[in-house]
Parts: C-alpha cells; sequence; structure tokens
C-alpha cells in the first residue's frame, strides 16, 4: 500500500497569535509616540502662551504715563506687586509679580512669573519667569530722544541747542532761536549759539529772512544788589544807581556799523524777569547785548563797564564782578578784560554794593572790585586790579 505525505501549508493558530501580537505593539508604540508628541506639542504651546503673557504683563507696568498718580493716569507710583489667573484656550495660568524697591527709587527690579499645570494636573516644571528693570523717566521727557543732536555731537544739551543762548531764546526752527528785547530780535544759530541775523521788530518763519544779516555774538548777565549772606539785603536801592551799560571799553567791534545806520552793539537794560510766571525779580537788572564783528572769524576783547552818574570814581556805589575758578575758558569765567572773544558769554554777573569793598572770595567765585577802583581811597587800596578803572 502506497502512502502520499501532504506538506503543511498556512499559519498554525500560534503563529497567527504570535502575528497579531507584533502588529499589535507596533500600533500602540505608534499610538503612545503620538501621544507623545500631542503631550510635548501642548506643553510646547503652553510654554509659548505663558512666555506671551509675562511679556504682555511687564509691558504693563513699563507703560505708565505719569510719575505721580491722577485721574485717568497710569502712574509709576501705582506700580505694585499682584497676581492673577487667566484662561486661555483649555489652560488656565496663575500669573503673578514682584515689584522691588520703593516710588522713590530711581529704578524698580521687577519679576513676572506666569505658571500652569499640564493635562495630567502635573505643575512641576510648568513656569517661566522674566526678569527686567524699570527705569523712573518720565514719558513727557522721552520725546526729546528724537530730536536731532545739533553740530553731530553726542550729547543732548537744554533745548537741544547751545548752551551760551540766553534761556529766554524760543525757537524758530530745528536749527534756530530767537530772542526779542524791546523794539528787536536775535536769531541764533543753535549750533554755534552765534547771532546770524539782526532784526527791527518781532520776528516768525514767515519774516526771518526780511532780517539783516550778521556776525555777531551775545554778551548776557546780572547784576544784583549784594546781600550780607543773613537773608538781609544791606543795598536796597542801590541797583538804581546803575542806569545802563557802557561798551566804550570793548575792542574789536564792527567799526562799519555805523555807517550802514546800525550801531556796534544793541542793548538792552532792565529789571530781571522771571522766566516762568513773567514777574519781576527784586534785587536783580538783566542785561544783554548783541555785539557785532567784522567777519565770521573775528573776535572782541576789553572790558564791559555799567553807566550811571553815581557809579563815576569817588561815587558812593561799588560794582564787583563775579569772577568763577572753574569754567570753559578764561572769557567765559567773566576775567576781564575780555581777549579774543569768539563765543556768545552769557551769565557775566556782577554785584552792586554801597560799601567800600566786594565780598570775599568763595569757593564757587571770586569778588574783585570792576569799576572805579582808584587806589586815592585807602580802603580799597588792596583790592584794586593793575588795570586802572577795570
Amino acid at each position: 500500500m502506497i502512502e502520499y505525505r501532504f506538506k503543511q501549508a498556512g499559519f498554525t493558530l500560534i503563529e497567527a497569535l504570535v502575528a497579531l501580537m507584533v502588529v499589535a505593539f507596533g500600533m500602540l508604540s505608534i499610538a503612545g509616540m503620538q501621544m507623545t508628541l500631542a503631550r510635548n506639542g501642548e506643553v510646547a504651546r503652553q510654554r509659548s502662551e505663558a512666555t506671551r503673557l509675562a511679556e504682555e504683563k511687564m509691558e504693563e507696568l513699563r507703560s505708565f504715563n505719569s510719575i505721580e498718580t491722577g485721574v485717568g493716569l497710569v502712574a509709576w507710583d501705582s506700580i505694585a506687586s499682584g497676581s492673577g489667573t487667566l484662561a486661555v484656550g483649555n489652560s488656565t495660568y496663575t500669573r503673578s509679580w514682584t515689584v522691588g524697591g520703593s516710588i522713590a527709587d530711581p529704578k524698580r527690579n521687577v519679576a513676572v512669573t506666569v505658571s500652569w499645570a499640564d493635562r495630567s494636573g502635573n505643575t512641576t516644571g510648568n513656569s517661566v519667569t522674566l526678569n527686567s528693570v524699570i527705569a523712573k523717566i518720565d514719558p513727557a521727557l522721552e520725546g526729546a530722544l528724537g530730536f536731532p543732536l545739533i553740530g553731530n555731537g553726542t550729547i543732548k544739551r537744554p533745548k537741544n541747542r547751545n548752551l551760551n543762548i540766553p534761556i529766554q531764546a524760543t525757537p524758530l526752527d530745528a536749527e534756530r532761536s530767537v530772542i526779542q528785547i524791546a523794539g528787536w530780535s536775535a536769531v541764533f544759530s543753535n549750533d554755534t549759539g552765534w547771532v546770524i541775523k539782526y532784526c527791527a521788530g518781532s520776528v516768525n518763519l514767515s519774516n526771518v529772512d526780511q532780517c539783516t544779516n550778521v556776525n555777531a555774538y551775545i554778551l548776557a548777565g546780572y547784576l544784583s544788589e549784594y546781600s550780607s549772606g543773613n537773608g538781609n539785603n544791606n543795598n536796597s536801592g542801590s541797583l538804581s544807581a546803575a542806569t545802563a551799560v557802557n561798551l566804550s571799553g570793548l575792542t574789536g567791534t564792527n567799526s562799519h556799523a555805523a555807517a550802514s545806520g546800525d550801531e556796534p552793539a544793541n542793548c538792552q537794560f532792565g529789571n530781571a524777569v522771571d522766566q516762568n510766571t513773567g514777574s519781576t525779580i527784586s534785587g536783580y537788572k538783566y542785561y544783554i547785548c548783541v555785539i557785532q564783528v567784522p567777519t565770521s572769524t573775528s573776535t572782541y576783547g576789553g572790558i564791559f563797564r555799567f553807566a550811571g552818574s553815581t557809579l563815576a570814581s569817588g561815587g558812593s556805589f561799588r560794582i564787583c564782578r563775579v569772577q568763577y575758578v572753574a569754567g570753559p575758558n578764561a572769557n567765559s569765567r567773566n576775567v576781564q578784560p575780555y581777549a579774543g572773544v569768539n563765543e556768545s558769554l552769557d551769565q557775566q554777573n556782577y554785584l552792586i554794593t554801597s560799601g567800600n569793598s566786594c565780598p570775599s572770595s568763595t569757593t564757587v567765585a571770586t569778588f574783585p572790585i570792576h569799576q572805579n577802583c582808584t587806589t586815592s581811597n585807602s580802603n580799597r587800596a588792596a583790592d584794586c586790579p593793575a588795570a586802572a578803572d577795570f
């Protein structure tokens, strides 16, 4: 009898189960990987949102528009620590901020922290913290940062112009300022501080081109009654002794000005005025002169004086010059006779006293006798400089 053997074909039950397990394990791995990717993506999204919320709060703290509190104002004085919760999408964030120092400090350290719980309720490592410093700068002053610097300089100046331009001068445009004194006006270059135009009457952009081009400098300052320093003015009324300025002692001024109908210098001398209120300042007079020179490279020198009959030699009043111990040069320090003046000079100040001498020197300034210092008065002989009447 012949027997036939048949080869086995197909899968057995065990093989099928093994194959099913391999496929199931692979699918579970893929599903786990997808869940991990989804969880990590959600954490990244939550961290990004937390960073945005922290930056938002930091900018909110920076965005004060006033230093002091007031109705409708967001003030520096109101910046304080705090906390709160925010719901964004399906996540809830806890945001807290800590402000160090006090409102009196020039700057304050700020830290903003945002934390959250993931879908499993875990909060470990789920936080973002931003640290910064907020400076106490009045936003009203920040507009000056947009002004171009004059003369290609690197330092901001008051009113963005040369420091020798009198503070009373007002802006005409970005490059020029103007001051109106009595019946005339002077136009300055903001860069150099020189007077570049002289005008009769008031000046604005519509008529400034009609003004006369000049090469000139400003000479300005105050004359004050001398106080003994105890709060009492022992020379009340002495200001009336000075009635005008006397420029006859200056040399190098424009000798051709008279031929054109202009004076070598145009001056005003009168009561000092408070620049904020416009009221007269008791015990002070102010003088300002526009001193013309022949060319833009010319200089002048000599002695500036005040005029008045009681200031004549042997008179009862004395003019004392405030001579500063520090400054860019001797002319700006009010050392006289002037020599080689090639810039506008402001704060060339004087005292008037009814005594026989000027105040003693201080660490701020010296007070030499300036006018009518004759050696005939033995009480003042030591105060007299070598140059007479100076």
